[in-house]
């Protein structure tokens, strides 16, 4: 074996052929493994936190304990595996898969779409909500789509090239760590009251983690569509009620599809005031479908960079 092999890193390797295999064989989700974590989660909080009413100091260290439980366990389970495989990027290929669940959510999206371009809005209402921390049962048709739109390019941001950065840095443990992180998240958001302070650390954590994620989604998306719209947006938004991350790349993708998204959400009732962002058309249904036209070319330009990536990786290493 030439001697540059064994100084090559095979991960964009391992990454382009998990990214293929997710595509073509999607894992039914009653089969994802991160379904237990999920109901582990909620169940853990309920013990944890049964009182939200709690001293803020207190419901802050149940949080960041639970935490620790749902991950540190998990890695200390795993990391012995790489001792004795054989085939470490095997397992390293196998964790990926298991991370990257993200075409179930472009498959939802676009069960929503069908929805309401048939007007069924209680049917779309019903698809929409498992895949949203938002109340949907107020949202109009073009609340929906663009609910709908929102979440399938957070998720793409976070589920898809959130794991897929991770994974590069650090392997399956970096990724199975990363993606643990969004589901504490997304079970205990800080955004519903009873989880306000609890869920304040996978917070943090989420938003210091996920940022390289969102900032490659938010360059990317704009180099592959109008960067110099996308720029303008950015200059416009620096007020917004919006967190970086979301501006960022709502900020170019309102300038990809030229119409205008975030504006008020609803959450457990209570109405969460945002500033609406990009051109004045609102989202219709053609919009969740260049939206999801414009989510598979975007897949197509990472993975062809990555491809890039490593044929360069590989021609450093022979000469």
């Amino acid at each position: 074996m030439p001697y540059w092999l064994d100084d090559l890193s095979a991960y964009p390797l391992v990454l382009l052929s998990i990214w293929l295999l997710g595509s073509l064989v999607l894992l039914p989700q009653d089969y994802q493994p991160l379904t237990f974590f999920r109901i582990f989660a909620k169940q853990l909080a309920a013990k944890v936190h049964p009182d939200p009413n709690r001293a803020s100091s207190q419901q802050l260290i149940s949080g960041s304990l639970a935490l620790a439980l749902v991950i540190l366990p998990t890695l200390g389970l795993l990391a012995p595996l790489y001792w004795l495989s054989d085939w470490p990027l095997v397992l390293d290929g196998l964790l990926l898969y298991f991370c990257l669940d993200f075409v179930y959510y472009r498959q939802q999206s676009h069960k929503v779409a069908l929805a309401v371009s048939q007007q069924q809005n209680s049917r779309a209402k019903d698809l929409l909500q498992p895949l949203v921390l938002r109340q949907t049962q107020s949202l109009s048709s073009t609340g929906l789509c663009k609910a709908s739109i929102e979440m399938l390019w957070l998720r793409t941001a976070k589920q898809w090239i959130g794991v897929s950065f991770w994974f590069l840095i650090g392997g399956g443990l970096a990724a199975v760590a990363y993606r643990l992180l969004l589901l504490c998240n997304q079970q205990w958001n800080d955004k519903h009251s009873n989880f306000r302070y609890f869920g304040r650390p996978a917070s943090l954590l989420t938003q210091w983690a996920s940022f390289p994620a969102s900032l490659i989604t938010a360059l990317l998306l704009a180099l592959l569509t109008d960067i110099t719209a996308a720029v303008r947006q950015w200059r416009q938004a620096a007020k917004l009620n919006l967190c970086l991350p979301h501006l960022l790349i709502l900020g170019a993708l309102a300038s990809a599809l030229r119409v205008n998204l975030a504006g008020p959400v609803i959450y457990q009732q209570q109405k969460n005031q945002r500033q609406r962002l990009g051109p004045a058309p609102l989202p219709q249904v053609k919009d969740m479908l260049g939206s999801l036209k414009l989510n598979r070319q975007f897949q197509l330009y990472s993975a062809l960079l990555v491809f890039i990536f490593s044929l360069l990786q590989s021609l450093w290493f022979i000469y």
